[in-house]
């Protein structure tokens, strides 16, 4: 039986589409978690994407927003205009540990199940490809673009351990930090040289002891990328990448300060000096539109999805350029469950699980419920008022 908004025929027509492309989503999914790209190289993936979209009547424009590996597939004259955002890029070292196959291999599936049904639903539709979530934020380069400008809509899944229709996510600022101090030999000459590795290491640990004190959800992890160029070098210059990330964007102005005078007082103790660079884009903490996600509820409620919720209850982490998105669209940024538990996102393990046989069904039932949310928009457009003001 249908849920409250979905209607029973459309539930069964939009399952059986989805079911007619079946293989090819999955092919689709499979194939780029096989071949993994990482942020702005995602050239393969996105060719996979446009090829079956193109096939179905898509408008393809490629290169959007000035991205190389950024399209939009375009369909449909009239009423809302819905984007269904597909991401492609890959992690390095663990590849597609963040499921983005799914993301992306849904994405077009949806698109494909509305192909026949655009017209008639008096929906616009945009497949919009979207490089380079992982790092530098493509998102936020499309919406600098004015790609989003006459979006009624965003949307899109992202696979997980559990089912949140409706999640929050922390801001977050990448930083490149650069210690530079003086070479010198290490054993013949040290007090000639001010070592740029002492000076890292002292603000990373004074970053560890400011963690103590750091308000809820406010969060620095970082890695040493450069330490020197041989042991008996004093190191001239050592480089690191710390993410700042916060519930709110106060938070994470106040976490900036924090960090920064961390990194400051090691040069400062040093004798090192610092560079600090914010790398890419800053995002956004995601703006949950209830509606949206109350519409995604549905439509996985009558196509016989039921929820696998985290039994330690909502749990704000992570973040994604979708925030920014969200910010100024009404957006739904929906995780769905692979049933990976106790893998989670970026591990290895979670890799593996987003290409197993449930992972797939997930993908399917996600592809479905994206096209059954779109319609639902072109159905009752007032779906989106208010939720995002």
């Amino acid at each position: 039986m249908a849920s409250a908004g979905v209607r029973q025929g459309t539930v069964e027509q939009v399952a059986d589409l989805v079911g007619q492309h079946r293989d090819a989503i999955v092919r689709l999914s499979h194939e780029i978690a096989a071949d993994p790209e990482l942020a702005y190289e995602e050239v393969r993936a996105a060719a996979r994407c446009i090829e079956p979209l193109a096939e179905a009547g898509f408008a393809i424009d490629e290169g959007v927003g000035g991205l190389p590996t950024a399209f939009a597939a375009r369909l449909g004259s009239t009423g809302p205009h819905v984007a269904i955002c597909a991401e492609y890029d890959a992690l390095p070292e663990v590849g597609h540990a963040c499921g983005h196959n799914i993301i992306a291999a849904a994405a077009v599936g949806a698109g494909l199940a509305l192909a026949p049904l655009v017209d008639a639903a008096r929906l616009r539709v945009t497949v919009l490809g979207t490089p380079a979530e992982e790092r530098f934020g493509g998102k936020v380069d499309l919406l600098n673009a004015g790609v989003f400008d006459d979006v009624d809509a965003a949307l899109m899944v992202h696979p997980s351990p559990f089912d949140d229709y409706a999640p929050t996510s922390l801001g977050i600022d990448e930083w490149q930090v650069v210690f530079h101090g003086k070479a010198s030999h290490a054993s013949s000459e040290p007090h000639l040289g001010i070592n740029a590795l002492d000076g890292l290491i002292a603000g990373y640990n004074a970053i560890s002891m400011l963690r103590q004190h750091l308000r809820p959800f406010q969060q620095v992890h970082g890695i040493i990328t450069h330490g020197g160029d041989a042991p008996n070098v004093v190191p001239e210059r050592a480089e690191g990448l710390f993410y700042l990330r916060a519930l709110t964007m106060d938070d994470l102005e106040d976490l900036r300060r924090r960090v920064r005078a961390a990194l400051e007082g090691a040069a400062v103790s040093t004798g090192s000096t610092v560079d600090i660079t914010s790398v890419g884009n800053v995002y956004e903490p995601l703006k949950p539109h209830t509606r949206l996600a109350d519409a995604f509820t549905a439509a996985c409620a009558a196509l016989g999805r039921e929820q696998h919720l985290d039994p330690r209850g909502e749990r704000p982490g992570g973040s994604t350029d979708f925030g920014n998105v969200g910010q100024r669209v009404p957006g739904l940024h929906a995780m769905v469950a692979v049933y990976s538990w106790p893998a989670v996102n970026h591990q290895h393990e979670f890799a593996a699980h987003c290409v197993t046989e449930e992972a797939d069904q997930t993908l399917l039932d996600s592809a479905a419920a994206l096209a059954l949310t779109a319609l639902a928009v072109a159905d009752d457009p007032t779906i989106l008022e208010t939720e995002n003001s």
